[in-house]
C-alpha cells in the first residue's frame, strides 16, 4: 500500500528529520529495512519487528535488509543472526558500506537458509574478529566469571560461523586475536555473500 507521504507536510509539522522519513518512507512502502548503525538494543525496534511483521503478513514481495554497519552488541543481537536462519519469506541482504565484526555475523545467518539472497558492492567489506563480548567488573574476584562467560560466547559466535560459512576452524584460528578485513571477493569466497553487484551480472 502506497501512503504517497508528502515529504514537506511531514517535516514542518512534526519536525521529523529526513534521515528518520526517508527510513519509515522505504519500510512501509518498499519493504526495506536499514541497519546503518551501531548495533545495540534498538535493533528489536529496528530490524526484529519489522521483519517479524513482514514475516507473518499475507505479502510474499521479498523484504530488503541493507546494512551498513560496523557491529555491535552481541548481546543484544545474536539471537538476529538466529532468526534470519529460518526466516520464512524471500529476503534480500545488502551490503552497501561494510558489514563488520556482529554485522558480519548476521550474513552468516542467511547462508544455509533457501529464503535469503545476500549481496554486496564491489567496495564492500566485513571484518572478523575475537573478543566479542565486553564487560566491566567492580570487583577483581568477579574477573574470572566474566573471562569464562566471554570464552563461552567467543566459543558459541566461533562454531557459528565455521557452521554458517567456509570459513575452516583452522582458518579461523589463523585470524584469532587479529582484526581479520575481507573485502567483497573474499566475502564471497568464503560465502559469507551469495553476489557481488556488477561482477556476478
Amino acid at each position: 500500500m502506497d501512503l504517497d507521504f508528502d515529504f514537506l507536510a511531514v517535516t514542518d509539522q512534526t519536525g521529523l528529520v529526513p534521515e528518520n522519513y526517508q527510513y519509515f518512507n522505504q519500510l512501509l512502502n518498499k519493504r526495506t529495512i536499514v541497519l546503518n548503525s551501531e548495533i545495540k538494543e534498538n535493533i528489536v525496534e529496528l530490524v526484529y519487528l519489522p521483519l517479524k511483521d513482514f514475516e507473518e503478513d499475507n505479502i510474499n514481495t521479498p523484504v530488503a535488509l541493507i546494512i551498513n554497519s560496523m557491529g555491535g552488541s552481541v548481546s543484544d543481537s545474536y539471537f538476529l543472526a538466529h532468526y534470519i536462519s529460518t526466516y520464512k519469506k524471500p529476503l534480500n541482504i545488502i551490503v552497501t558500506g561494510c558489514a563488520a565484526s556482529m554485522a558480519t555475523i548476521l550474513l552468516c545467518g542467511g547462508t544455509h537458509n533457501n529464503n535469503v539472497t545476500r549481496y554486496c558492492f564491489p567496495s564492500s567489506y566485513a571484518l572478523i574478529h575475537d573478543g566479542y563480548v565486553a564487560l566491566s567488573a567492580s570487583e577483581a574476584k568477579t574477573a574470572s566469571d566474566i573471562m569464562e562467560f566471554n570464552n563461552r560466547v567467543d566459543s558459541s559466535i566461533k562454531d557459528f560461523i565455521i557452521k554458517n560459512s567456509n570459513i575452516t576452524e583452522e582458518l579461523y584460528d589463523a585470524h584469532a586475536r587479529k582484526q581479520w578485513f575481507l573485502d567483497a571477493n573474499d566475502m564471497k569466497k568464503y560465502n559469507l555473500i551469495d553476489h557481488i553487484y556488477g561482477v556476478d551480472e
